[in-house]
């Protein structure tokens, strides 16, 4: 049948081509006997004009002829690649239906497709030229399963590519049969669904009972009223509704077509909130967790608790979003609240004593490489543990560990022969009734041993560092502040409750004392009132204030490295010092904490970042005043911490490819600042 339909398609072919060389050759013929004829014509010239004329005729025949070959070709390879049933259904097809060649160029299309681009004759035109989101090489690597969605003229259409033609490897004898669906309607009901869903936000006062404590009584109404009529003013330009569940809490609905307006804001009621005064002294903060795109309420409800949580844990004064799987930050620029009152931190006491006792042995784990704060808040819980009558040990890798003499100094004092274990160690004696308290990180891959931390049942989290996308999940108690200055800072107030007496001997004291000593630069970081009444608490148990610093004295091949480091100091958008350091040697991690701080004491310097090469890690350790946040930073190269104190590790690259992206990571800090 396909062979009786080529040969009468090819008569029909030829007979056009043979009918327009017949015409050439008569219109020669006779163009050569009128320049023959004519009169008073000049002999030569007429020779010239019937040459010509015959040139031109054999010309013309050559390329038709040329012609008439390609077009049956084409004609054989098109009618090949077109089975009777897909040709029938082409023509009857509904939709824009079109037929190109590999290059693009337009073979055949349907009345509807002509009206698709105009209405005008689009024959041997390439499709890109008439849509230019339709790119071929990406339908023809697909190998003839491809789907995409393109908008023309305000209409949504849906196209469907199929390769068609002669199975083998000549493009010439292949083509692209494109089908255009319109779902106009389709995603218009869609997009007006999307618009129609709610978006959850948890407005929380950070610092509610500390603003009130800190302003006139006379005031405390006006000052609460200013903070009820700037939150409603920022639901209202959301066009949203509000409800205040507590006397610090609001929940407010927003529809998502109207909350594109909050997100045009970029959050700007942070600063209003901050902007209210009446005699207070302490400004007012506020946290807001949102959740959106969630497949119910429900789930956006969830978000929104998720998001106000890790806002909290992150320091409060800011704005995060959980959009499904992905978090977005706003604000963070101020520096953590600070909590005055210890309810929590009894009510946590009395919930952990219950645990521990509860527990057949409890395991305690800092994170990798693990400092004085990571290593003295362990020991704080080790003897807190002791005191309920509980088998403890302290999960730690020596070689790494930045407190080896520490560690060494405690393995000798009578109960701490076998406190210390590695992590092959904890893997081996763990049991379904163990309790792992995990310290001073909560982040899974920054803990000494993962493998332990996947294995326990129940899971004990104690941390001051700003929360960060990954955390430490299914815990049974986390206790998560960070305004805190310290992990030590928070043991030491734990352990005041577990037991009422007195349990800590001087050189437990002290081991506290060194880790608050260390996360605050000697009280100068992050030191509130509650991290002096930590102090104040340890040094009653007997610390030596002049023995922890000798402790923190370096030696003078040290103190030179770190004079190296700060002269060889880059500046970086004038107020910014990086220097990079290769250094393997034992102790150099914290030498180049050190040397980040020391950096803070140069004239005009607002941050500090020190990169330590150390075999395939590159480690950070940044520093600031109160301008710059490095915790935002060094999350977006996979760290954290706190605004002025915060670090991360990079792993594979060079100093110099470290540098660039530390470039890159607060060049966007700065910019969303």
């Amino acid at each position: 049948m396909r062979d009786k339909r080529l040969k009468r398609r090819r008569t029909v072919i030829k007979k056009v081509f043979d009918m327009r060389i017949a015409r050439i050759l008569i219109f020669a013929a006779v163009t050569a006997g009128i320049f023959c004829v004519g009169k008073g014509t000049n002999r030569n010239l007429t020779g010239l004009e019937i040459i010509a004329a015959v040139l031109y005729a054999v010309l013309e025949i050559y390329y038709t002829i040329k012609q008439k070959k390609a077009f049956v070709g084409f004609l054989e390879n098109f009618d090949f690649a077109l089975s009777d049933t897909t040709g029938v259904s082409l023509v009857k097809y509904p939709s824009p239906a079109v037929i190109i060649d590999l290059s693009g160029e337009i073979k055949w299309y349907n009345d509807n497709f002509k009206r698709l681009v105009g209405g005008k004759e689009v024959f041997g035109c390439r499709i890109q030229s008439l849509i230019p989101q339709i790119q071929v090489n990406k339908i023809t690597e697909s190998r003839g399963e491809f789907g995409s969605v393109i908008t023309v003229n305000d209409c949504i259409y849906e196209i469907e590519a199929r390769v068609t033609g002669r199975d083998d490897s000549n493009k010439k004898h292949k083509f692209l049969i494109l089908y255009f669906t319109d779902k106009t309607d389709e995603y218009t009901l869609a997009r007006l669904r999307e618009e129609e869903k709610t978006v959850e936000a948890i407005v929380i006062i950070d610092n509610y009972e500390e603003v009130l404590k800190e302003t006139p009584d006379s005031n405390h109404g006006k000052i609460l009223g200013e903070i009820e009529q700037t939150i409603g003013k920022w639901i209202a330009l959301g066009d949203g509704t509000f409800r205040k569940f507590e006397r610090d809490k609001f929940l407010v609905i927003f529809e998502q077509k109207n909350f594109e307006k909050i997100l045009d804001d970029k959050f700007e009621i942070l600063n209003q909130i901050k902007n209210i005064n009446f005699e207070n002294r302490i400004p007012v903060t506020i946290s807001i967790g949102i959740g959106q795109h969630g497949a119910s309420p429900k789930e956006n409800d969830a978000y929104a608790k998720f998001a106000i949580d890790m806002a909290l844990g992150r320091g409060g004064d800011q704005v995060v979003i959980k959009d499904g799987e992905t978090f977005n930050f706003f604000g963070a620029k101020s520096r953590e609240v600070e909590k005055r009152t210890k309810v929590k931190a009894r009510v946590v006491s009395f919930a952990l004593r219950k645990l521990i006792d509860n527990s057949g042995k409890v395991l305690i784990m800092g994170h990798k490489a693990c400092d004085m704060d990571s290593v003295g808040a362990a020991i704080g819980l080790f003897k807190a543990v002791q005191s309920r009558k509980r088998r403890a040990y302290i999960v730690v890798d020596r070689e790494s560990s930045n407190a080896k003499e520490t560690i060494a100094e405690f393995e000798k004092k009578t109960g701490y022969a076998e406190a210390f274990i590695t992590p092959q160690q904890a893997m081996d004696i763990l049991e379904k009734d163990t309790l792992l308290i995990v310290v001073d990180t909560h982040r899974p891959s920054m803990v000494e041993c993962p493998d332990l931390l996947r294995h326990a049942d129940n899971i004990v989290l104690i941390d001051h560092h700003r929360r960060s996308e990954d955390y430490i999940k299914n815990t049974a108690l986390m206790y998560h502040e960070a305004y805190a200055s310290s992990t030590c800072e928070m043991v030491t107030e734990i352990i005041q409750y577990i037991q009422e007496e007195p349990m800590l001997d001087k050189q437990e004291a002290e081991a506290l004392y060194a880790g608050i000593f260390m996360d605050t630069n000697g009280f100068v970081n992050k030191a509130g009132v509650r991290t002096f009444e930590a102090a104040s608490y340890l040094k009653k148990m007997g610390v030596d204030t002049i023995e922890i610093r000798r402790r923190f004295k370096c030696d003078k091949d040290i103190f030179i490295k770190k004079a190296k480091i700060i002269s060889m100091a880059q500046i970086y958008r004038e107020n910014i010092a990086i220097s990079l350091v290769s250094d393997d040697a034992p102790g150099s991690q914290v030498m180049c904490a050190q040397a980040a701080d020391e950096l803070l004491d140069i004239k005009g310097i607002e941050a500090a970042f020190v990169l330590l090469e150390r075999g395939n890690v590159i480690y950070i350790s940044a520093r600031s005043l109160d301008e710059i946040n490095v915790q935002i930073i060094m999350e977006k190269l996979g760290g954290g911490g706190h605004i002025t104190i915060a670090g991360a590790q990079m792993e594979n690259m060079t100093l110099s490819e470290a540098e660039e992206k530390l470039h890159w990571a607060i060049d966007e800090a700065l910019a969303d600042s």
